[in-house]
Order: structure tokens, then C-alpha cells, then sequence
């Protein structure tokens, strides 16, 4: 593989900044922890594999989300795209301290994209919506009440 194609155009990586990384949670509720010990853990292995396949990147442009192991997905999404941010706790969640936070954009391709398994969705969601805000403000993307 060529240099330009590991790397990124400087003037687009310098813009960008990493606002939060990670993987969610194989077991992040009361209800799968008593799954995975009905079936001796086999459960929590399959879920552990899906939690492992999956990473989120939340820059302060877009959300990516880079899914499987063997072959590999990934979605890129527009922060300036996003219509609405909802944050889900359900109580088995919730005593864990994970949720989902489901995210609706104007994106033809994956309107709804949820992302389940993360630690304290809520302080993700501020985040989201700040960076939000800013690429709407710096883009000029008015919605239909704004307009």
C-alpha cells in the first residue's frame, strides 16, 4: 500500500479533533447478565464478539462507527446531518449506569442509528449536540423552524 493511502490530506486531519472513542458493552444490563449465566456463559461470549466488533469515534465534524471483525463496516455520519439526539436508560441499563443514545439524522442511508452499550449516554449526547450546533452554525445549515 502506497503512503497516500494510509494517511489523510494534512489540512482535513488538522481540522478535526477526537472527541471520544470507544467500544460499548458486552454485558450492560441486569437482563443479560442472568442470560449469560443461564446459558454458561455462552451468551455473554456471543455478546462479547459483537461488543469487540464494534468501535465509535465521535470527532467533532461526524460519528463513525467501524463494525466487525473479520470484514469490516464502517459508517461515516455528518454531525450537520443529525436532526435530534434521544437518550434511552432503561432501569436494568440504568442500574449498570449504561444506555443507548439514538440518533435520527436527515442521512438517506441510516436515518436512525442507535448505539447501545455506553457508559453514561447523556454526557455523550451534551457532547454530541454542542459539536452539532457548531457544524450547523459553521456550515449554515438552517432547519425548516429556523428557516
Amino acid at each position: 500500500m502506497d503512503a497516500q493511502a494510509r494517511t489523510v490530506a494534512p489540512s482535513a486531519a488538522a481540522e478535526e479533533r477526537t472527541l471520544f472513542e470507544g467500544r460499548p458493552a458486552a454485558l450492560d444490563s441486569l437482563g443479560r447478565w442472568i442470560v449469560a449465566l443461564l446459558t454458561v456463559g455462552i451468551a455473554a461470549i456471543v455478546w462479547w464478539f459483537k461488543a469487540v466488533g464494534m468501535h465509535l469515534t465521535v470527532t467533532d465534524q461526524r460519528l463513525i462507527l467501524r463494525m466487525g471483525i473479520l470484514s469490516r463496516r464502517t459508517e461515516y455520519l455528518e454531525l450537520y446531518r443529525v436532526t435530534d439526539l434521544q437518550v434511552e436508560e432503561p432501569l436494568l441499563k440504568r442500574l449498570l449506569g449504561f444506555g443507548r443514545l439514538v440518533v435520527t439524522s436527515s442521512d438517506r442511508h441510516e436515518p436512525v442509528l442507535v448505539l447501545r452499550g455506553l457508559r453514561d449516554p447523556a454526557k455523550l449526547a451534551d457532547l454530541v449536540r454542542a459539536c452539532v450546533e457548531e457544524q450547523k452554525r459553521r456550515r449554515r445549515v438552517a432547519t425548516l423552524a429556523e428557516a
